[in-house]
């Protein structure tokens, strides 16, 4: 079927149950950012491919609503079909609930699924349309109905991931939650973030495309966790392993009736916005929901210092790979005919040969010229440019290796680049170093430091739609919580032993664009009569273009800090590169 196919074949069913929305999310029922192909329902139904999306069909209407990341892709992928976009952001662009909300008409139905709402989505949903006289089914499932040809449910082998990389025994970090829950007064914790279980678990996998996580559920009680994953997952070698824990192996859908058989009177630790909805309507109704957030989100996010002394040695490997990739690409022939799509299979191949590599921690951002300008950008086999001898080409990468993840963004020009493409590049830099050298006291929060990525950027009247950075989890997701880097008033600390990114951007449509990402431990600076002051240490290894550069635009601070910067890339990286690499590394990281 095509996309309109499926609108229509999701209208009949819903006029045969008098039903007057319905909301396709991008989600799965463990709210998880990245999705097994199972889980795919809003692309599958739309067409466009981005991972942020919400798709509502009304008899008359079909909207997707998508945010700055996306617009160009979404705008193509949809184009021919029913579909209209709705940009999130843009001043007249109600969101979703609120155009329900004001759309439909008393007594009107809106069906979702609840496994793909968490409670707060569901919550707030409700709220937004209580006093309108509208409806909520939380039941209704079209998409079963309707995807004849549904890849069925990830199925990969469950792995134990040792203590000599995590750092800490899975018996601790269950101990740890444990305490947390007794501190609410809880005898119960329901998890169903997948990254969540794999950290709290020492257990990883291979059901979602990059990322190493199994597809389960947990509930921890007072002396036994229960997991909830397809047995055929679970070895006897494992199983043995996991019950030294008191952990416990049920099916997958067993979840929904254990819930229910939690004795009364009992509390329970439910995160509301990373539980979906029908679990919750699962629980025995005579618990107590305490609603908190999950403690391994917060747990997870500082590293211990077995986990960063191995991410250091990670970080180098990684930057290896990525200079011999820049290398090769620098030192292809003129009309040599490489694509977006075979240079990311070129860039896998140089990371594939570091010791401890697994898998890409994302799908690479191989983006050429117009291509860049997309934030998002993903080359398919109809997109993928030529890489020819002019132009902008960003490249956005990063690896899971058993010692960590890794994540990085880098900007060449082909060619001779205009004054306008080295000011915006230089620009973007100064951004990168006002992050990279922010001295800031205890307790200070993403947001008052995403302004420093932005100010000379916004001295010229210009910004960029995303973060500056988000968090990295260790050979698990590479966006990870509750810490980000971002406009968004997050009311989360930078503590000492977070990883984030500071990756600030300039993006023009239609012409090219610009990020440079590197990776970032938090740690402690100095104490002194005003307190206790934190910095950034660098983790990334690899060089920035000096012929985008433009040296009148920095300051004499700036201008050292880059010098140190490369010095230690040449440093860190020139012992293990080919003698022809190291030569062409020590030209691209000599004082400015």
């Amino acid at each position: 079927m095509n996309t309109n196919e499926k609108i229509d074949c999701i209208r009949q069913l819903m006029e045969k149950e008098n039903i007057s929305a319905v909301i396709i999310p991008s989600n799965d029922p463990h709210q998880s950012e990245y999705l097994a192909e199972h889980w795919q329902a809003r692309k599958w139904l739309t067409g466009f491919s981005g991972s942020a999306g919400m798709a509502v069909v009304t008899l008359e209407h079909a909207i997707l609503w998508t945010d700055f990341r996306y617009y160009i892709q979404a705008e193509k992928q949809i184009s021919g079909s029913l579909f209209e976009l709705f940009k999130i952001g843009d001043p007249d662009v109600p969101t979703f609930d609120k155009w329900l909300a004001n759309t439909l008409k008393p007594g009107d139905i809106i069906g979702i699924d609840g496994n793909m709402f968490s409670m707060a989505d569901v919550k707030k949903l409700a709220t937004e349309i209580e006093g309108k006289g509208l409806c909520l089914n939380s039941g209704i499932d079209y998409i079963t109905q309707s995807w004849s040809d549904r890849p069925v449910r990830p199925n990969s082998p469950a792995f134990s991931f040792p203590e000599k990389y995590t750092g800490q025994s899975r018996g601790d970090k269950i101990g740890q939650i444990r305490r947390k829950m007794n501190d609410l007064g809880a005898s119960y914790h329901l998890m169903a973030t997948l990254d969540d279980i794999a950290w709290t678990l020492n257990l990883r996998g291979k059901d979602v495309h990059t990322n190493p996580v199994n597809i389960a559920f947990v509930l921890i009680a007072p002396k036994q966790v229960f997991l909830f994953i397809s047995k055929e997952k679970v070895n006897d070698e494992l199983v043995n392993e996991l019950s030294l824990d008191a952990i416990d192996i049920f099916e997958y859908e067993d979840i929904y009736t254990e819930l229910l058989k939690i004795e009364d009177d009992q509390s329970i630790i439910v995160d509301p916005a990373n539980t979906n909805y029908q679990l919750y309507q699962s629980i025995n109704k005579k618990c107590k929901i305490v609603e908190k957030p999950n403690p391994a989100i917060a747990l997870k996010a500082i590293k211990n210092d077995i986990q960063i002394s191995h991410l250091r040695q990670t970080l180098i490997k990684d930057g290896l790979a990525v200079v011999n990739f820049l290398y090769w690409l620098e030192h292809q022939p003129e009309n040599s005919q490489v694509t977006e799509l075979t240079i990311a299979a070129k860039l896998y191949g140089f990371r594939e040969k570091q010791e401890l590599f697994v898998d890409n921690s994302f799908d690479p951002i191989m983006a050429f010229k117009e291509h860049s300008a997309m934030c998002h950008y993903s080359a398919t086999r109809e997109t993928s440019a030529v890489i020819s001898d002019t132009g902008m080409f960003l490249t956005d990468s990063g690896g899971n290796y058993l010692t960590g993840t890794t994540d990085i963004t880098r900007t060449i020009f082909r060619g001779e680049p205009s004054g306008q493409e080295i000011s915006d590049y230089t620009l973007v830099l100064k951004g990168h170093i006002a992050v990279a050298t922010i001295l800031f006291p205890s307790g200070t929060r993403g947001f008052q430091v995403d302004t420093l990525s932005r100010q000379h950027l916004w001295k010229q009247g210009m910004d960029f739609g995303h973060g500056t950075g988000h968090g990295v989890g260790f050979f698990l997701c590479v966006h990870e919580g509750p810490a980000r880097i971002s406009p968004h008033p997050v009311d989360v600390k930078l503590e000492k032993g977070m990883v984030l990114t500071n990756e600030p951007g300039l993006y023009r449509e239609g012409a090219y664009g610009i990020r440079l990402e590197n990776m970032i431990l938090v740690d402690q600076a100095f104490e002194n009569e005003f307190g206790t002051f934190m910095k950034f240490e660098n983790l990334t290894y690899c060089h920035f273009e000096r012929d985008l550069i433009d040296l009148d635009l920095l300051s004499i601070e700036e201008k050292d800090w880059i010098n140190t910067y490369h010095a230690g890339v040449y440093e860190k990286l020139s012992p293990d590169l080919e003698k022809d690499v190291a030569s062409w590394l020590r030209e691209k990281t000599r004082p400015l």
